[in-house]
């Protein structure tokens, strides 16, 4: 019976990969937490971008 799941080499791999992935998710998540709570400090609030909603 073949070995199956985190045991081989593209298992480890694919571990590697998930972590890295969960670790950058986690930090952008941080990251938005601070940009939100500096804006509602100073009381401002970002505008949206009109360009993209004007009709062409």
């Amino acid at each position: 019976m073949p070995r199956r799941g985190r045991s081989t080499t593209v298992g480890k791999i694919a571990q590697l990969c998930q972590a890295r992935r969960a670790s950058e998710i986690r930090m952008l998540g941080e990251m938005l937490r601070r940009e939100q709570r500096t804006e509602t400090r100073e009381g401002t609030y970002p505008q949206p971008a009109r360009d993209s909603l004007t009709p062409r």
